[in-house]
């Protein structure tokens, strides 16, 4: 069996997944002014930045933690249904829709592999109907969360650690697989896999997928000329959806040689 690996903060979706979930635990008291705050400031950063940094990264965990401690499981995941549904899928690029409905079509198996937490993205594979998540998991007692993490966060060694197992009890074939990323740090999970993609990367990942010969996507140029046209378009729906096809469209034209190619691997299987 062959399978498609995909990270999804900046790979699959403009921006962390995780904000618009601290911003709807706000409006459902999980959260304070400050904690909303802080995390709001690392959000700003990390879209301008680009990078993946410990410390935000610790601050999120550690306030997202501590907001469901002694909650029930399943008001937790109704909070996040919402989210997943009405805020990360609008948000996604269209071209990553898709290049996951190509990998289905083709026969492999779909997994999102994030750092963020497991039972959220669970929600948004769900929507996409991809067959599964690997992602950071909360402990969870009694049908209540504990406050503490089950096992490391999945970001870096750790996420491929956890592809790796999640292959031998699929029986998976890595060497015949697919993994897209946008962060250098995802560079070992890239190495797991006979097909790594570098898909939105960040400098040094583009850097290091030239060296290696690795296929780069990106589609970054789409989603900017859709928000400005968006904005611009003030004539009302009919004008944003023309303005969203144009700027999908002279994007897609600016990829067309990594897309075709992507494309011609995928039917080639």
């Amino acid at each position: 069996m062959e399978a498609a690996f995909f990270d999804l903060d900046k790979t699959l979706l403009l921006g962390s997944s995780l904000f618009p979930l601290a911003r709807e635990m706000y409006r459902q008291k999980y959260f304070t002014v400050g904690d909303l705050a802080r995390l709001g400031t690392d959000q700003i950063r990390y879209r301008l930045i680009g990078t993946e940094a410990e410390g935000p990264m610790e601050r999120a965990r550690a306030a997202s933690l501590e907001a469901i401690r002694g909650r029930r499981r399943e008001e937790v995941i109704g909070v996040g249904r919402a989210v997943a549904r009405e805020e990360l899928v609008p948000r996604i690029y269209p071209q990553a829709v898709e290049l996951l409905q190509r990998h289905k079509r083709a026969g492999r198996e779909v997994y999102i592999a994030s750092s963020s937490p497991e039972d959220y993205i669970a929600l948004l594979a769900e929507e996409l109907a991809i067959d599964g998540v690997v992602g950071t998991r909360a402990e969870v007692v009694d049908d209540r969360y504990t406050g503490n993490l089950e096992g490391p966060m999945v970001h870096g060694p750790e996420k491929a650690a956890r592809v790796k197992e999640l292959a031998a009890e699929r029986g998976i074939d890595l060497n015949r697989s697919w993994a897209y990323s946008d962060s250098v740090n995802d560079v070992p999970l890239l190495e797991l896999v006979g097909n790594p993609v570098a898909m939105n990367p960040d400098h040094q990942l583009l850097t290091m997928a030239r060296k290696h010969g690795w296929q780069v996507l990106d589609f970054r140029t789409a989603r900017r000329r859709t928000m400005v046209a968006s904005a611009a378009g003030v004539g009302g729906a009919a004008a944003a959806t023309v303005g969203y096809a144009l700027g999908y469209a002279i994007g897609r034209r600016r990829a067309s040689r990594n897309w075709e190619d992507t494309v011609k691997a995928l039917a080639g299987g």
